[in-house]
């Protein structure tokens, strides 16, 4: 009897412990989110243009053959297309990637 009667005291000391939360000091200033950097095809007469639709789709995640296609015409059309923006490290690799599959790329700040 008596160990179930300190189960029940524990049972309601724990159930009613307050947290004490600390002060928090909130700054102003925010993190600045990083400018984005595009990845531009340049057309070039080296590849045929179901090769670099089939390449980009290959190598950049989420490209729909649609998309590639549309990509691939603009930058025959105007000799430059944007491939994908993102942050710098990933247009890096992307860039990379393109390259050792023959496109001609590069990278540029976005705006």
């Amino acid at each position: 009897m008596a160990l179930a009667r300190d189960m029940r005291q524990n049972a309601d000391t724990v159930g009613s412990t307050k947290i004490k939360r600390e002060n928090r000091v909130q700054t102003k200033a925010r993190a600045k989110a990083e400018t984005p950097w595009n990845v531009i095809l340049h057309n070039d007469w080296a590849n045929s243009m179901p090769k670099v639709v089939v390449v980009l789709k290959k190598v950049i995640p989420g490209m729909t053959y649609k998309r590639a296609a549309k990509i691939m015409l603009e930058a025959h059309k105007n000799g430059r297309a944007v491939v994908k923006s993102c942050h710098r490290e990933l247009a890096e690799l992307y860039e990379e990637r393109l390259r050792q599959k023959g496109l001609t790329v590069s990278i540029e700040k976005a705006g």
